[in-house]
Order: C-alpha cells, then sequence, then structure tokens
C-alpha cells in the first residue's frame, strides 16, 4: 500500500523549512532568513506516536507559492509545488502569525480553494499563548479553525500530529522497506547530478537548470531497481570557499559532506568537459577520509565523443588515464562512463555500485588473513626503524563496511606510512576488497603476551611462522585474541582514541 503523503505549502519564510524538520524530528531542510531557500521538494519519513505503532507518512517541505527567485527559477520552483499538491494526502498551509494575512497567503487560499484534498490552517510563530489572539483574522481564509504552533519553542506538536492522523485514518500504512543501499551523488556544480537523479526516479524530482548551484539542499530519492528498493541522494554543487556567494552556498556544501557521510557508496560525477580541478580531487579526499567505497563517474560522455576524430574507445581510454593521474591515492577506485541525460551505462553503473557495496560487508576468515599477511611481509619485510625489528604477531577483521583490520604488532611507530599502503594494497589485491577502502589499525602488543593463543587443531596442523622477525602461526582456524571477546565499538572506540 503507497505511504501517504503530506505536504507543506505556504508563502516564502512562513517557517516550512523549520516545520518540516520540527516534525521529522531532525535537520534536514536548510532553514535561513532568506527568502526562497527551498527549491526541490524535499522528503522524511514520519511516524504517527507511540500508540500508533506501524503508521507512517511522507512528510515533504516545498518552495514557497509566488518566489521570485535570483537564479530564474520561478517556474521550476511553482512546478515542484503543484505536483507535490496533486499528489497530497493532506496539505499543511503555513501561514505567520506574527504577519497576519499578507497577498500571498490569499493566493495560497485560491489555489487549495479548488483541491479536494483536506487542508489544515497552520498558523506558525505563535511562541506563547499571547499570540493565539491573533489568529481569527485567517479564519477569512476559509479553511476552518486554525492551529497555533511554534517550532521554535515545540509548541503544540503532538495536537498537530493528531490532527494529521485523524485525516490520514483511511490511509492505512505500514513502513516500507529500508533501503538495500543509499547511494549519494556529489561533485561540483552542473555536472549532471540531478538529471542522474530524474533518470532513476523516471520523474522530474529534483529541479535540472543549465544554471550552476540549482540544488541546495541534499534530497532523497527512493528509487527501485530488479524488485529492491533504494535511496539516492542528491546533493548541492559544492563549490571553493572563494566562490561561496552567501550562507546559502556554505550550508549546501555542509549538507553535501553529510550526504556522504550517511552513503553506503558515494557516485563523484565529474564533467569531462570542464576537465578535473581542484575542487574534485578535494573532494575525493575527503570521501576517501571517510572510507567511502566511491566510483569516479564521468557524465556527459556523449559530449566527448560527438564529433571526434579520435575512436571512442580510444578516447576512452585516454581519459581513464587522465583520471587515474589525478587521483594517484585513490586508483583502485572504479570509473565509469555515462551518460545521464539518455540513462547511456546508469543501469551498469547501479550494478558497480551493488558491487561495491557487498565488497564493503564482506568478512575474510582469521585464518585467510593471517596467511596473506604473512606472504606479504615474507615478500617485502619491513625496514629496520630506530635500531628495532618491527614485528607482526597477528591480524583480525573487527568490522565492516569500511572493511576494519587490526594488526597486533611489537610498536606501531615501527611500521612507517609507506608501509602501511603497501600492506593495505596487498589485502585489497589478496582479498575481495579490490575496489574499496580499507581502514587499518596498528596495535602494540608483546611478543610474549598470552592473548595470542595457538590455533585449534592437532599439533600436525600448527605451523610456526617467523614474519618480521616476530612470530605468527599460520592455520586454517585462529582464536580470537582474550580480549577481542568484547564488543567490537569497545574496542574500535579504543582504538580511535
Amino acid at each position: 500500500m503507497a505511504i501517504p503523503k503530506v505536504v507543506i505549502v505556504g508563502r516564502p519564510n512562513v517557517g516550512k523549512s523549520s516545520l518540516f524538520n520540527w516534525l521529522a524530528g531532525r535537520r534536514i531542510a536548510i532553514v535561513d532568513d532568506t527568502a526562497g531557500v527551498t527549491r526541490d521538494r524535499m522528503a522524511a519519513l514520519v511516524q504517527l506516536g507511540e500508540e500508533s505503532e506501524g503508521r507512517f507518512f511522507e512528510l515533504y517541505d516545498t518552495g514557497g507559492v509566488g518566489i521570485v527567485d535570483r537564479d530564474d527559477l520561478s517556474d521550476h520552483v511553482e512546478k515542484q509545488i503543484e505536483t507535490a499538491m496533486s499528489e497530497a494526502a493532506v496539505i499543511l498551509f503555513v501561514v505567520d502569525i506574527r504577519d497576519g494575512i499578507l497577498p500571498l497567503d490569499e493566493e495560497v487560499a485560491r489555489r487549495l480553494r479548488y483541491l479536494e484534498t483536506p487542508v489544515v490552517l497552520v498558523m506558525n510563530k505563535a511562541d506563547t499563548t499571547q499570540f493565539d489572539d491573533r489568529g481569527g483574522e485567517f479564519y477569512k481564509l476559509g479553511r476552518g479553525k486554525p492551529i497555533a504552533i511554534s517550532t521554535h519553542q515545540n509548541r503544540n506538536k503532538k495536537e498537530l500530529l493528531k490532527l494529521i492522523e485523524a485525516l490520514l485514518a483511511e490511509h492505512h500504512s505500514d513502513k516500507p522497506a529500508e533501503a538495500v543501499m543509499k547511494v549519494a551523488v556529489v561533485g561540483r556544480p552542473n555536472t549532471g547530478k540531478s538529471t542522474f537523479i530524474n533518470m532513476l526516479a523516471h520523474a522530474e524530482r529534483v529541479i535540472v537548470s543549465e544554471r550552476p548551484g540549482t540544488t541546495r539542499d541534499s534530497v532523497d530519492v527512493h528509487f527501485e531497481l530488479d524488485g529492491l528498493p533504494f535511496l539516492a541522494i542528491d546533493t548541492a554543487g559544492v563549490r571553493r570557499k572563494a566562490k561561496l556567494r552567501d550562507n546559502l552556498d556554505f550550508y549546501s556544501g555542509h549538507r553535501a559532506e553529510r550526504s556522504i557521510r550517511r552513503a553506503d557508496v558515494v557516485l563523484l560525477f565529474i564533467d569531462p568537459t570542464q576537465g578535473i580541478s581542484r575542487l574534485d580531487k578535494q573532494l575525493a579526499d575527503y570521501i576517501s577520509k571517510q572510507f567511502k567505497p566511491c566510483i569516479f563517474t564521468v557524465n556527459k560522455w556523449d559530449l566527448m565523443i560527438a564529433g571526434a576524430e579520435t575512436p571512442s574507445d580510444a578516447a576512452l581510454g585516454k581519459y581513464a588515464v587522465m583520471v587515474q593521474h589525478a587521483f594517484r591515492t585513490m586508483s583502485y577506485m572504479p570509473l565509469a562512463f555515462i551518460t545521464a541525460k539518455t540513462g547511456k551505462n546508469v543501469k551498469a553503473l547501479l550494478n558497480l555500485s551493488q558491487s561495491l557495496f557487498k565488497q564493503a560487508n564482506r568478512r575474510v576468515g582469521t585464518g585467510v588473513l593471517n596467511r596473506v599477511l604473512r606472504e606479504a611481509v615474507a615478500a617485502h619485510p619491513p625496514a629496520m626503524r630506530e635500531n628495532r625489528t618491527p614485528r607482526l604477531y597477528y591480524a583480525t577483521q573487527v568490522d565492516v563496511a569500511p572493511p576494519t583490520i587490526v594488526l597486533f604488532v611489537n610498536k606501531p611507530g615501527l611500521f612507517d606510512p609507506t608501509y602501511q599502503r603497501y600492506l593495505l594494497n596487498v589485502f585489497r589485491e589478496r582479498l575481495p576488497f579490490r575496489d574499496i577502502p580499507i581502514k587499518l589499525y596498528l596495535r602494540a602488543r608483546s611478543q610474549t603476551d598470552p592473548s595470542i593463543e595457538r590455533p585449534r587443531g592437532g599439533d600436525d596442523d600448527d605451523v610456526e611462522v617467523i614474519v618480521g622477525g616476530g612470530r605468527m602461526l599460520e592455520s586454517d582456524e585462529y582464536e580470537v585474541p582474550r580480549n577481542l571477546d568484547r564488543d567490537v565499538n569497545d574496542l574500535l572506540a579504543e582504538l580511535e582514541d
């Protein structure tokens, strides 16, 4: 059964985005005093009270009716509002109780008059009961008894939710299936991110324009692929700090970074007609520091090969080499060439994203991991430092997404970053983590520590091996060190400290 939609509408600057965040219970939409901040339809899943467990609705924020957009996108914003209202099961008509009725409020009321959808008139910014007396004039809008609320003072939230619940009584719905994978789409402005999102949704879900910086918020868009639910996150184009025009650009960049942290896989969009800039490298560096699987997605590839004298395969190979050179420290991450406008290679890109997601959630046996480590060190032992021999005793994978490996050594400081990168490259080559980042921890452990136990099995199965001057055990089954029997999160927290 389809989830009912509750849509927030109103003129600019009445607090629609504040109401959206308030009902959603978290900061999703950008809130700023500047009029016309919201352009696209923002969505969030809301549960109707503890006593109504299992009942949900989708809450939608929309742009301000009658907004004069600084980038001439007013018609696009209006189209998003009309689409949201046509799909709504309940509409929340928001007004500012302090300003009273303004001409744009009457315009919104006129548009709603011809809809059969139930409407709740919400008077926002009523921080105290003293403001409630001003609500009488809003009866003129013809929407019945209004409800006074304050998002800042958390006033009358339960009452508003009860009204919504009563109007949704005929729209029963269970909680939708959780997305099997969250994909964040990031990049510079005007690289085709929103076009790609609309292609996935098979609808004009977000505004697409040739003007850079069209998207401001991070917009969650649900879609299905082969019968499975997925979540795509459209983000604002990230700008260099020197080109931030105002607070909105700053907030947009912050939301894009948060979307990267939320995502399971990140698609870094690159426009081949613009070349690769320092900003692309900064974005890639941030993705790498978050240990997120990433695909370098070259969009608009049709423009590069249209009318070109060079064969398409040769041009593709040449550009791939250029991308790998530009992102040398992330050369293991895959590269994809698509045309979002026509949908070319989009399905293949999503299949590749699923492959990376599965890699990030794989676990390898302790025996396999230690054999790979032993062979890596045997092929290239660590060099002595500080007149001491680096020694590796044991390795174990303690977490997934990202795969997290702990190496027990005599002294972490003896292993320089170059050697750690060597081990990571070997793990990536020999283990099922070929295309994704791996988090590696070095933890001090004395050679005689009793927590390093001999493997289970008969004496004939146990083979002691000398690795880097230390002792390691080779077997198909390894005992986890005693101090790892606790919760993995406790260990990770200790390692982070």
